[in-house]
C-alpha cells in the first residue's frame, strides 16, 4: 500500500530478502584471478573450496557484503547457452523455506526448489524473460 507516496518494504508479506550474497563474474583462469583480485585490489579470500571437479571461489571487501565469485570458464557446470539467463544473483534470506512457499504463492517460477549443498541451502528461480536468480541460506533451515 502507498504511504506518503512510498511503497511498504514488505507490503504484509512474509518474505524478507535481506541482502545480495554474492554477483558472478567469469574467468579464464582462478588462481590469476584470486591473485588479480587479492594482491592487486585488495579484496579478501572468503572462500576456495573443491566440490568434485568444481572449484567454488570467493573474493570480497574485508569486514563483509557481497561477494565476487570467481567462476572459470572451463568449470563443467558453464554452459554458454545456460550462461545467457545464468545471473550469477543470490539473494540472501533467512529463512528459505518460507521465502520459496510465499514467492511461489506469488507467482515466482523456481526451477529448482530448496536443497542443501555443502555451503547452506539454495533455490532457483526465474523471471519472466527467464534471467535465473538464487535464493541463499547459509545456515540450516528452520
Amino acid at each position: 500500500m502507498p504511504m506518503n507516496g512510498r511503497c511498504s518494504p514488505s507490503g504484509g508479506r512474509k518474505t524478507v530478502l535481506a541482502g545480495l550474497a554474492s554477483v558472478t563474474i567469469f574467468v579464464t583462469d582462478q588462481d590469476k584471478a584470486v591473485d588479480f583480485y587479492t594482491n592487486k585490489l585488495g579484496l579478501e579470500l572468503r572462500r576456495d573450496d573443491a566440490f568434485g571437479p568444481i572449484r567454488w571461489v570467493e573474493v570480497g571487501v574485508a569486514g563483509g557484503g557481497t561477494s565476487i565469485v570467481l567462476f572459470p570458464q572451463d568449470n563443467p557446470l558453464y554452459q554458454e547457452d545456460l550462461m545467457r539467463e545464468f545471473t550469477g544473483l543470490q539473494f540472501v534470506t533467512r529463512d528459505i523455506k518460507a521465502t520459496y512457499e510465499d514467492l511461489s504463492a506469488r507467482g515466482v517460477p523456481f526451477t529448482q526448489p530448496p536443497m542443501q549443498l555443502p555451503f547452506g541451502w539454495t533455490a532457483v528461480f526465474t523471471d519472466e524473460d527467464k534471467n535465473q536468480f538464487s535464493l541463499l541460506q547459509v545456515d540450516a533451515p528452520e
